[in-house]
């Protein structure tokens, strides 16, 4: 299961809810003043997926706290148990299998020691097949269409 950390009671929180108060004085305009680099500083890129966070009004002071705060909260024990199929969906008690759905590989996904992707593959076939039956190609699959 997830660690349950109330994100509120760290101390990382109580350090944001501080700077985010200071920052509410600080313009953007001062922000690229001060870093005439702040684009290639705030901002990286997934082939040509741009993820610009410099019109943001950000510090590294701000990213160090939001860090302390994924730590303080084990996000990535979070992850890693997403990652590994552990049952970490509380209501349901199983494991969450996103990361299943978004499997295009040849990689096994295991949850409760077995590999559920040969299930998975099967139901993203049916919802596939599901589609084409409906798609103008078979139109004559929809009533009121020939």
């Amino acid at each position: 299961m997830l660690p349950k950390i109330n994100p509120t009671s760290t101390a990382a929180w109580q350090q944001l809810a501080a700077h985010a108060t200071e920052m509410k004085q600080v313009h953007m305009r001062e922000l690229f003043r001060q870093d005439p680099d702040r684009f290639r500083n705030y901002a990286s890129c997934i082939t040509d997926i741009v993820f610009d966070y410099s019109k943001n009004i950000i510090t590294d002071h701000t990213l160090k706290l939001l860090i302390q705060l994924a730590e303080e909260c084990r996000v990535k024990d979070g992850i890693r148990a997403m990652f590994n199929g552990d049952p970490i969906n509380e209501t349901e008690n199983r494991a969450v299998l996103h990361t299943a759905l978004r499997n295009y590989s040849d990689r096994p996904v295991y949850t409760g020691g077995h590999d559920i992707m040969p299930q998975v593959r099967e139901v993203l076939q049916q919802m596939k097949n599901s589609v084409l039956l409906f798609t103008p190609v078979n139109s004559a699959a929809i009533p009121g269409r020939k």
